[in-house]
């Protein structure tokens, strides 16, 4: 798959993911999310790239990361989540992308993590025959996209990242995502 085709589908589906967490979520809506969701209400979604630092991006992909771009801000507002997106462009050409988004409610249900999962998988099929794979003990619910190295964790009741790191070779990808998931800040 070529890196046009890579990036067309990692836009839509990040796209339909940030769009689809909301959909049909109730204000008074619970989930049983990690006990540490409480204590995020610094957390801001508006600003990808202060919470993950440049430095541990260019470390996990074994290059230097020579300019990060803020996109697709938007802030908190009423019931309206708060997201943005991150590019981090490396010195070899490639990039890598974290988007984020912290929802006023409780919206990363059981219900919305199937159905990004599902609609994500959806997607894929019709650009290649690689599935979906659960990546488990990672947040309340997260799948990784093979192909695209793209991981999605749905990380409490109200905060989600997707992270594409298209760049990392196929067979490390998949535990680059995850350890740098690991380093966004609280």
């Amino acid at each position: 798959m070529d890196k046009s085709v890579k990036g067309v589908i990692a836009a839509a589906l990040g796209t339909l993911l940030l769009a689809g967490c909301g959909g049909g979520a109730k204000e008074d809506a619970t989930g049983g999310g990690e006990a540490k969701a409480a204590a995020v209400d610094g957390w801001d979604a508006s600003d990808a790239c202060a919470l993950l630092d440049k430095a541990a991006v260019g470390d996990a992909l074994k290059d230097k990361v020579t300019e990060t771009s803020l996109g697709l801000v938007n802030k908190a507002e009423g019931a309206n989540a708060a997201t943005s997106e991150c590019t981090y462009r490396l010195a070899s050409g490639g990039s890598a992308t974290l988007m984020t988004r912290k929802s006023p409610i409780a919206d990363n249900t059981p219900e919305a993590i199937a159905l990004a999962k599902s609609t994500t998988a959806k997607t894929m099929a019709a650009f290649s025959d690689k599935k979906i794979e659960d990546v488990p003990g990672l947040g309340k619910g997260a799948f990784f996209v093979p192909g695209i190295n793209q991981l999605n964790v749905f990380l409490d009741d109200s905060r989600f990242v997707i992270l594409t790191v298209g760049s990392a070779p196929n067979d490390s990808a998949r535990a680059t995502a995850v350890s740098l998931v690991g380093k966004i800040k609280p």
